[in-house]
């Protein structure tokens, strides 16, 4: 696997700090996505060529960092939980023998940290107000740490239970940043001193592979739209709309012949949700249309070009008004009618890929937590096809996840992901009534999935990319989300024609798989009976 753009600090999707150690060896940065735990991870570089030396990772969300003035040691602050749960912790982590000694803590988190000097360590504490007496507002306290020797320290041997309350005025977090600093300014600047180029960027959530061999991405909030060369080069950008709210172009449309597509744009406020859809020309980059539409949509296409904006219901607090309908609309944003679809949540997601169909969720009955039925959207209307839940499938709450429109000698089917109690599946059922051809349970959550070319492809919260048989859903070959040393935490997938698999991953990178050859080994690999 390659990953574009191939820069230094691949690790480093949107870092918030970066350090560098006293004696100039070594360079710590926040990294993007999750380690095999499931926690925050810290990535530490050699500083003389920025290649990747380790990452740590801790079971909570890191606040803060610093290295000893003169020691090569870091310090690591961390802070999770709600308040009645609250959990912390300090690290202490030793790069040159890339060791790691914790100091938990309980009912508060560790929420800043300033070496004093040599010997000395400031630790700030947040304590959540349980008894609500300061109207929710955490308080604050703080311990200094003093040793003459910080190297080699144990596990039990630094006490974190001797705090002193502090007022709000008094909490010290440090150095406040530079006037007009950015968040990854010191990743840039170290870049440059190397005569690199280096730039933040967020999750990759949408990619889509078009048939010329470009690539385009749709990131969290860093641009809108981004489209690549399959060698890596960026072609064009389009940045995000000043009026967004907290993030953007997380979905994307591609119309089928390819010259325009279709991204969101969210507008308004956490209440109040709207959607600004932007249709681009994919020549340049350039905004062709634009449409809104009154609530936040979650997008679903058919592969004659027809295209809907589902009303997702992703509101906080909770929309106390009925769901709007769903309009469907042709490639270049006329629209053709509405859908009633009804109650929607993040339960009903599911994203057929080059389906013939628009194919949705719906709920059947008016119960809170209604049972989930597949159905096809059509000028005849709303038909149901089949109940998401199988015969098979583990008892209580469902809900749905990507999937994509198969067909070959078993004729057609969908190949969807389920999400139960017991843990995700993943299912092949024929089409249009939903028998179940196959349905295997994963091991970790399935994030995307795709076909071409008479396979499947997979990626999986366990970073791992997955190439199964469409006849019988057995894996044929593992492949980890990684570059060199380098491991990724992918969110979303595409094959091209021909093959070439693309992903979009937290860290902002696409990763890509282009070796064909790998494709014809994994068709010898299968029975002759297939």
């Amino acid at each position: 696997m390659r990953a574009i753009p191939d820069q230094p600090f691949l690790e480093a999707g949107r870092p918030h700090w970066a350090a560098v150690s006293a004696d100039g060896l070594w360079l710590a940065t926040q990294a993007s996505g999750a380690g095999p735990g499931g926690g925050s991870r810290v990535a530490f570089y050699r500083k003389s060529d920025f290649s990747l030396w380790d990452l740590v990772e801790v079971d909570q969300y890191v606040d803060a960092f610093a290295f000893h003035p003169v020691l090569p040691l870091f310090a690591i602050s961390t802070e999770g939980g709600e308040d009645r749960n609250r959990t912390g912790g300090l690290f202490l982590y030793e790069p040159q023998a890339r060791r790691l000694v914790s100091f938990p803590v309980t009912g508060v988190g560790v929420t800043a940290l300033r070496w004093l000097d040599e010997r000395r360590l400031q630790v700030v504490f947040s304590e959540p107000d349980l008894s609500y007496e300061r109207d929710g507002e955490d308080a604050f306290a703080q311990c200094v740490v003093e040793r003459e020797a910080w190297l080699g320290v144990e596990e039990g041997e630094i006490d974190l239970e001797t705090r002193k309350a502090l007022a709000d005025g008094d909490v010290d977090w440090g150095p406040p940043p530079e006037p007009g600093y950015r968040v990854g300014d010191r990743l840039v600047a170290l870049a440059a001193e190397a005569g690199q180029t280096w730039v933040f960027r967020d999750t990759v959530m949408a990619v889509e592979a078009l048939r010329d061999g470009r690539v385009l991405c749709s990131l969290l909030s860093s641009s809108l739209l981004e489209c690549w060369s399959s060698e890596g080069s960026l072609l064009w950008s389009v940045p995000v709309p000043e009026d967004t709210f907290q993030r953007s172009g997380c979905q994307l449309y591609v119309a089928p012949d390819e010259h325009t597509a279709w991204v969101t744009v969210l507008v308004g406020d956490s209440s109040n949700r709207r959607t600004l859809l932007q249709r681009v020309d994919l020549a340049d980059g350039t905004i062709v249309a634009e449409h809104e539409v009154d609530f936040p949509a979650r997008l679903a296409a058919r592969t004659d070009g027809a295209w809907a904006a589902r009303d997702s219901r992703d509101l906080f607090p909770p929309a106390r008004w009925p769901p709007s309908e769903t309009p469907v609309f042709t490639p270049t944003g006329r629209q053709l009618g509405t859908v009633a679809l009804g109650e929607c949540d993040r339960s009903f997601e599911f994203g057929i890929r080059r389906s013939p169909h628009l194919l949705f969720l719906q709920g059947d009955g008016g119960e809170p937590l209604p049972e989930k039925w597949a159905v096809e959207a059509s000028p005849r209307g709303i038909e149901p096809l089949f109940p998401l839940r199988w015969e098979e499938c583990p008892a209580g709450r469902i809900g749905g996840g990507p999937g994509v429109y198969v067909e070959d000698g078993l004729g057609p089917g969908l190949v969807h992901v389920a999400t139960t109690v017991e843990g995700p599946f993943l299912l092949r059922r024929a089409f249009p009534h939903g028998e179940v051809v196959w349905a295997h349970r994963m091991d970790a959550e399935v994030r995307a999935v795709d076909a071409e070319g008479g396979l499947l492809y997979a990626v999986t919260g366990a970073k791992e990319l997955l190439t199964l048989r469409p006849a019988d859903g057995e894996t044929v070959r593992r492949r980890p989300t990684a570059v060199r040393a380098h491991d990724f935490t992918p969110m979303s997938l595409s094959v091209a024609p021909g093959g070439a698999v693309f992903i979009g991953t937290a860290e902002g990178r696409i990763l890509v798989l282009d070796r064909p050859e790998e494709r014809e080994e994994e068709r010898e690999e299968e029975p002759e009976e297939l």
